[in-house]
């Protein structure tokens, strides 16, 4: 998939991170999180979701999140062996590039995300066939996103976007929300 724009590759790496969403709540729960608090990823998450819709205007304030972001990131312990960690992984990877493409428009990190995600996927295949569905359902939100908001170039991003957003229910790896 080819975003040739940084608003619509943060959108892109939003809807990543948001699908996702509960599997960062799931590793919040788990024994091996030693308790994680997960809010600075949630007061990111909810500030970069009101950037793009235009609520909030400025940078700085979303730049003051994203650096405790990034520090809580760098902190956080997650297991290199764990496919439930590396999908957390990718969820803050998301995030991260979401807010990254705000403040860095030559940034496109969509290959290295869409190539992660089909990795985590390809190994829940390996360890139980039923997921094969999963596949097809990445390929259709990749190209409902490019058919309806690949080209979104300004922000606010449409209305239209987020409530596409609200129907994704089911993480891309096949956890409910």
């Amino acid at each position: 998939m080819k975003l040739d724009n940084s608003v619509a590759r943060s959108a892109w790496y939003l809807a990543i991170a948001r699908i996702n969403q509960p599997h960062v709540a799931l590793f919040a729960e788990g024994d091996d999180s030693n308790g994680a608090d997960i809010s600075t990823f949630t007061k990111l998450m909810n500030k970069q979701t009101a950037f793009l819709r235009g609520e909030l205007k400025s940078r700085d304030n979303l730049m003051r999140f994203f650096n405790d972001f990034s520090e809580w990131r760098n902190e956080l312990e997650l297991d290199d062996d764990s496919l439930g960690d590396a999908i957390v992984d990718l969820t803050l990877s998301a995030l991260y590039a979401s807010v990254e493409s705000v403040f860095d428009p030559e940034s496109d990190d969509v290959e290295l995300l869409n190539d992660f995600v089909v990795r985590c996927q390809d190994e829940m295949v390996e360890l139980d066939s039923d997921y094969a569905g999963l596949k097809d359902y990445f390929g259709d939100i990749q190209q409902e996103f490019a058919d309806q908001f690949g080209a979104v170039r300004q922000i606010p991003v449409g209305k239209a976007y987020f409530d596409w957003l609200k129907e994704l229910d089911v993480s891309l790896f096949g956890l409910e929300a």
